[in-house]
């Protein structure tokens, strides 16, 4: 195997001594066109911008990632494709983090036969924000409550509709700024955020512009009323 490796580099060694004695302009042109292409492929990362990761309860060190630009990363197929990204092992520093130059010296020392399709010829340009921006990571939100209600719809003499009152207890509740409530003909939806949501179909259609809404603070209940919808004529 050695020996036919070394017959076929002495055979383009033979082939580029020719060109270059025979066609010197094509020798350029082909040291220039190779030239370029490594350049290309084995161009190191460029810096982009670098997170910093905070652990969940602010206990542990942080974390920080590195993102760069690198041409060696194949562009996406298209806007709804999903994007090819390159990751280089993880290297603690005695801080627990790694730097930018950390990071460069660690892609750049990689092998460059495996570079992989070039990204678009358009030039790269370093992002003008700021290279280090932190952002704060936010735990998971806890489920949301579904309160004890009760829905009465109010009748006449003639057991006609008249309108709808709804009870809700929202013992977490202090305000009624907190509520966040959104109505339709047919259903109803109570929410407060990060602790309770209740959705209702509404057993009658009713007219949400006559909605009145009453929080009791001192039990923490929110007392809904909304009037049955005429009909049509």
């Amino acid at each position: 195997m050695a020996g036919a490796a070394l017959t076929r580099a002495a055979q383009l060694w033979s082939l580029l001594d020719e060109m270059a004695e025979n066609e010197p302009q094509a020798y350029r042109r082909l040291l220039q066109q190779q030239r370029a292409e490594a350049e290309r492929f084995c161009a190191a990362p460029e810096p982009h911008l670098c997170l910093r990761a905070r652990p969940a309860g602010g206990v542990g060190r942080p974390l920080f990632i590195n993102v760069c630009s690198w041409r060696r990363v194949p562009a996406p197929k298209g806007p709804a494709g999903p994007t090819p990204v390159s990751a280089g092992p993880l290297e603690v520093s005695g801080e627990g983090e790694l730097t930018l130059d950390e990071l460069l010296h660690t892609m750049g020392a990689e092998d460059c036969s495996n570079a992989s399709v070039l990204l678009k010829e358009e030039s790269v340009t370093q992002s003008k924000g700021h290279l280090i921006e932190e952002i704060a990571s936010t735990e998971m939100p806890e489920k949301l409550s579904t309160p004890v209600y009760e829905m009465i719809t109010v009748k006449d003499a003639n057991k006609k509709p008249l309108k709808i009152e709804l009870r809700i207890e929202l013992p977490k509740v202090s305000s009624v700024s907190e509520c966040e409530l959104r109505i339709s003909k047919d259903d109803i939806i109570i929410e407060v955020p990060e602790k309770y949501k209740l959705q209702l179909d509404l057993p009658e259609l009713v007219d949400e512009e006559t909605t009145t809404a009453v929080f009791n603070k001192g039990k923490r209940v929110l007392f809904i009323t909304v009037l049955v919808a005429k009909p049509d004529p």
